[in-house]
């Protein structure tokens, strides 16, 4: 990854598509890792964000950032890349997922394999790095059917419910998407898992 020079202000952009709100608590953190920074950050639900509203030429830096739900991301984001390949060709790119694969020692190989497709939904020509998170396992939170399915394939994994975020990592994985600016802030402390 690399970040911008020289350390002034950046105009960021950060936009999210959360199954159940755990990845979009991850994207506003990495947000509010920016904003200590010194940069202007603007984070949103792509599926909120219209062509219009996106404005996306203004923006020094995009991050991306998705829950991966069967192997990919999902259909919005994926959207969102396809219709707004060439610009983004045009800027630098992060994008970060979250996955419960990653909650375990295993899966790193499964991880990894989700990073190359979330690459491949990308123009050779973008700067994009990828980051992959654990995510969270909260079956209350899902509609009857996904929450069998996925209960069904945590249990076979071994994955019991829980948040397995690790926000000191995602806070070093934001703080190098951009060198701080003069207008740096101290840092807060990061979400506690809930």
């Amino acid at each position: 990854m690399k970040p911008i020079a020289p350390a002034v202000p950046l105009r960021v952009l950060v936009l999210h598509a959360s199954g159940v709100g755990s990845t979009a608590e991850l994207a506003r953190f990495v947000g509010e890792v920016l904003r200590e920074r010194g940069h202007e950050v603007d984070v949103h639900a792509v599926a909120d964000m219209t062509d219009a509203a996106l404005q996306l030429p203004t923006y020094d830096r995009i991050v991306l950032g998705s829950a991966i739900r069967y192997d990919r991301w999902l259909p919005e984001m994926r959207r969102f890349v396809e219709a707004h390949g060439e610009l983004l060709a045009t800027r630098p790119v992060s994008a970060f997922f979250t996955c419960l694969a990653l909650s375990r020692p295993t899966g790193e190989a499964q991880a990894a394999g989700y990073a190359e497709r979330v690459r491949a939904l990308f123009a050779p020509a973008t700067e994009l790095e990828v980051q992959g998170f654990a995510g969270v396992l909260d079956l209350k939170k899902l509609p009857f059917v996904q929450r069998w399915l996925l209960g069904a394939i945590a249990a076979f994994n071994g994955v019991p419910e829980g948040d397995y975020r690790d926000w000191g990592a995602v806070r070093a994985w934001a703080e190098a998407l951009a060198p701080a600016s003069s207008g740096a802030s101290l840092p807060r402390p990061a979400p506690q898992a809930g």
